[in-house]
C-alpha cells in the first residue's frame, strides 16, 4: 500500500514517525529513511538510538539548519545530490526485504528540489511489493502520487509560531 503525508503544515514526519511506532508495536519490520535531513540536531534521534535493533532509521543529508544561528540553508550543494541518492537507494533495499512499512521521509520534498528524479520515485511506488506499506512524505505531493496512493492525508497550516516568532522551538520544531 502506498501512503502519502503531505500539505504546508507541520507534522508529516510526525505523523509518519508515528506510525513506524504503531507498527513497531505490533512487532512489524519497520524502517525510516530520511531524506535531505542531515546533522544532529534532531530530538527523535535520541528515541531512535533507543530503539536501534528494534526499528532501523537511516539519515542522508548534509547539514541545513543551523541551530546556533537560527538559519537554514536553502541552495543545493553538489553533496545534497550525493546523499539523495544515497537515501534512494536505501529505499529501494529495503523494499526488497519484506518489511512491513518503510517510511521514505521527505522524499517528496527531495523530488520537487530536484535531488532526485520524479521518474525514480515513480519506479520506488510501482515496484513497492504487494505485502509492503511505503509512506512518503514531503510537501506539495504532484497530482499522479495523489491518484496512485491508496491514503493520502493533507496536513494544513492554519496558524504556525514562526509569522512572530521568527525561531524555531527546541522539542517542537527539531
Amino acid at each position: 500500500m502506498i501512503l502519502v503525508v503531505t500539505g504546508n503544515g507541520k507534522g508529516k514526519t510526525t505523523s509518519a514517525i508515528g506510525t513506524a511506532l504503531r507498527g513497531l508495536g505490533w512487532g512489524k519490520t519497520v524502517s525510516v529513511v530520511f531524506f535531505d535531513k542531515g546533522g544532529s540536531h534532531y530530538g527523535e534521534q535520541t528515541i531512535f538510538d533507543f530503539l536501534q535493533g528494534k526499528m532501523n532509521v537511516f539519515r542522508f543529508g548534509l547539514e541545513r539548519f543551523n541551530e546556533a544561528k537560527q538559519t537554514f540553508r536553502f541552495e543545493n550543494l553538489p553533496g545534497d545530490f550525493e546523499e539523495a541518492e544515497k537515501a534512494l537507494a536505501k529505499v529501494r533495499t529495503l523494499l526488497t526485504q519484506n518489511h512491513f512499512l518503510v517510511v521514505a521521509d521527505e522524499l517528496i520534498n527531495a523530488m520537487n528540489l530536484g535531488l532526485v528524479k520524479e521518474t525514480e520515485v515513480k519506479k520506488l511506488v510501482e515496484d513497492c511489493p504487494v505485502e509492503t506499506h511505503l509512506m512518503l512524505t514531503g510537501r506539495n505531493a504532484p497530482a499522479w502520487l495523489i491518484e496512485k496512493a491508496d491514503m493520502v492525508s493533507e496536513v494544513k497550516e492554519v496558524k504556525h509560531h514562526y509569522k512572530k516568532t521568527r525561531k524555531a522551538i527546541q522539542g517542537i520544531d527539531y
